[in-house]
């Protein structure tokens, strides 16, 4: 019997750093394609001080990331919040040091650019069969009426805020359905709330369709509300009550069951999430939580190594993990 150990983890903006075309042609040593490449892995935007972070403590930040993936040790690792895929490649390679030799990705529909991936552990035994992309499917029933992304309409009635990116993983004989997702942030708006609860019976259909074709689903991701918050607007229901799916964190102490921490407000929820289908034997469920900010006075564990001070947290999310038993 194999175990696996299936990880989802919202990286918190790892967006990708290019060369700047602002030398003469004839100075542009290696090319205009150099130039233009992703080189790194880091965060140029403001951070919440509102400054932008200089690119060695950016650098710093990036390696306590890929320090809390790796120490977390997952076969099977989904992200959120990730720039592209080659943008996610640079930082297995250069931050990771090529701990997965499988990496896939696909552009969705955040405005931003950040999108869901999923890797595979280097040498774990699995095929990867086949990749499906739900970024265009639209809320009517069909697909997008314009491919722009830039048309805020058209991504308006887009069923997924970024992506269902549904992979086909076959492991000791069963297939595994991994769909992986980000759903719509909370921003008190109804419309948002809406979105999520499209957003949650589209992927109970999608994890219905795998189990009818004798596959096993598993949904994970940054679902991006509490189902137990004083404030729950019931959006994750469809999806959450579904009695062909389980929740392994469901018999976790109240208290331990949190996987984020808002800086802002100092406050703890559950945002992440790994729901198996409900035949797989499933244990070890897990929040890896030494990346976080030391900011955060509801973990009093210790902190990774790389962590040299408060801005420098692997991320808002804590890494998020089961191991399946196949």
């Amino acid at each position: 019997m194999a175990k696996v150990k299936i990880t989802t983890f919202n990286c918190e903006n790892l967006f990708g750093r290019y060369g700047f075309m602002n030398k003469p042609w004839t100075d542009r040593q290696g090319g205009f394609e150099k130039l233009i490449q992703v080189s790194d892995a880091i965060v140029l935007e403001p951070g919440r001080s509102g400054k932008v972070k200089p690119q060695p403590i950016a650098q710093e930040q990036r390696a306590t990331t890929a320090k809390a993936i790796v120490d977390t040790a997952p076969d099977i690792l989904v992200v959120e919040e990730i720039d592209s895929l080659p943008t996610l490649r640079i930082f297995n390679s250069i931050y990771c040091k090529n701990y997965f030799d499988r990496i896939i990705s696909i552009e969705g529909n955040d405005i931003r650019g950040i999108d869901v991936g999923l890797l595979v552990k280097r040498g774990f035994k699995a095929d990867v069969l086949d990749i499906r992309t739900h970024a265009d499917e639209a809320i009517t029933g069909k697909f997008l009426k314009s491919s722009s992304r830039l048309d805020t309409s058209s991504t308006a009635n887009a069923v997924f805020s970024r992506d269902c990116l549904e992979v086909d993983i076959k492991i000791n004989g069963v297939v595994l359905t991994l769909l992986a997702n980000h759903f719509k942030s909370q921003d008190g708006k109804p419309t948002s709330s809406q979105k999520r609860k499209n957003q949650s019976k589209r992927v109970k259909e999608i994890a219905s369709e795998a189990i009818s074709e004798g596959k096993k689903p598993i949904v994970l991701g940054d679902l991006n509300i509490d189902i137990h918050q004083a404030d729950y607007d019931n959006s994750l229901d469809e999806l959450y009550t579904y009695n062909k799916l389980k929740d392994p964190f469901k018999e976790m102490q109240s208290s331990d069951l949190w996987s984020h921490y808002y800086s802002s407000k100092k406050t703890i929820s559950r945002l992440d999430y790994i729901l198996v289908d409900k035949s797989l034997s499933v244990g070890s469920p897990e929040f890896f939580r030494q990346g976080l900010t030391p900011m955060c006075k509801q973990y009093t564990g210790p902190r990774l190594s790389t962590m040299k001070g408060n801005d420098l947290e692997a991320s808002d999310h804590c890494p998020t993990s089961v191991v399946v038993n196949m």
